[in-house]
């Protein structure tokens, strides 16, 4: 652990940098030290509800500062591309939320320019961390399931039924797909950290409730790398839910999470249950599930690795990734279901996979 706390900010203060920054207050290796928004009357508010001494009134005066070691990007996914690669010039680390990126070649940028600067990188797919998957990651690895066979996934809340105009995420150019990007994806990363990597996709993707002009339904059907077969469900006009369901050959964990318990994250496992099945048997039992804090469990591991002492486990390669799987299912979608390899919509960005 550093012996003086990593000193980061926060870049854009909306409600999720507020919820990340409750985060970091969790972690004694982080010190946030300020925000930055253009907003005048938001930097005012977030520094007062959090107690920071300063605020910066330009992004370029906040990178400007030696005390400042990264940032904390929470802004909308069109605007990651370049905050990015501004911070990186500027010799700072970056963790970005998820989506890495609104389109793939923005995504393959940041890639790029990671490894060209040899900065931290980080993207904050925090859902693998959370105990119930590390729990069906750990069983895979030790061969209790069994042999993987089948995963099924679905995640879901009310935002498309909020939209309006005056959101950005009511526009399809900055958020495509609508709930698939802004849900989906979380799963197409948790499931590929549990199965290894998505080869290719099928799916419809609807807009049928959404007050915004982006789609709310999406019905994706993956085939893994390995062979096993998937499906994501994600709908952005219903409840909130969240389950993962890992079909094996000698047990299933079915795991599931009360999504109203999402933000905070070191109380979500008490609001979650997981539950085993084995071969041959129609019982469930519970398994026990130990306390996590994926937020905060991501930024200190940010910040650590910003001084050398630990690695990211999400960068912009798995990030990549994940948000190919949205864009190989909105192609499919458009071809009427057809299967869409990764490959064919990562060679279509034209701006190239880092090798």
């Amino acid at each position: 652990m550093a012996e003086e706390p990593v000193r980061i900010a926060s870049v854009g203060l909306g409600r999720w940098a507020r919820v990340l920054a409750r985060g970091t207050r969790r972690s004694p290796a982080i010190d946030l030290v300020g925000g930055f928004s253009r907003d005048a009357e938001r930097r005012r508010a977030f520094q007062e509800e959090l107690g920071l001494a300063r605020t910066w009134s330009s992004y370029e005066e906040l990178l400007a500062d030696p005390e400042v070691e990264g940032v904390v990007i929470t802004t909308p996914n069109a605007t990651h591309r370049a905050l990015v690669e501004q911070a990186l010039e500027a010799g700072k680390g970056v963790f970005v939320d998820k989506p890495i990126a609104g389109t793939l070649a923005d995504a393959c940028a940041i890639w790029r320019a990671a490894e060209a600067t040899g900065r931290v990188v980080a993207v904050g797919h925090s859902a693998r961390r959370l105990s119930g998957h590390r729990i069906q990651r750990r069983w895979l690895e030790d061969g209790r399931l069994g042999e993987p066979a089948l995963v099924a996934a679905t995640f879901t809340n009310e935002r498309a039924l909020e939209l309006d105009e005056s959101t950005w995420r009511s526009r399809p150019e900055q958020s495509p797909g609508g709930g698939l990007v802004q849900l989906g994806v979380h799963h197409f990363d948790t499931l590929a950290y549990l199965l290894g990597p998505i080869a290719a996709v099928s799916a419809l993707v609807r807009r049928v409730h959404s007050r915004g002009d982006v789609p709310d339904l999406a019905s994706v059907s993956l085939e893994f790398a390995s062979g096993v077969l998937g499906s994501v469900a994600t709908g952005w006009s219903s409840p909130g839910s969240y389950r993962v369901d890992l079909h094996g050959t000698k047990e299933n964990l079915h795991y599931r999470l009360e999504f109203t318990a999402w933000d905070d994250s070191h109380r979500t496992e008490e609001h979650c249950a997981l539950e085993s099945q084995a071969y041959r048997s129609h019982e469930r039992l519970p398994v026990e599930l130990p306390g996590s804090d994926m937020f905060r469990e991501e930024l200190e591991e940010f910040a650590l690795a910003l001084r050398g002492e630990a690695r990211v486990e999400v960068g912009p390669a798995e990030a990549t990734q994940a948000l190919a799987v949205v864009f190989a299912a909105l192609a499919s979608s458009e071809r009427g279901g057809a299967l869409v390899p990764l490959a064919e919509v990562l060679e279509e960005t034209g701006a190239g996979v880092p090798a």
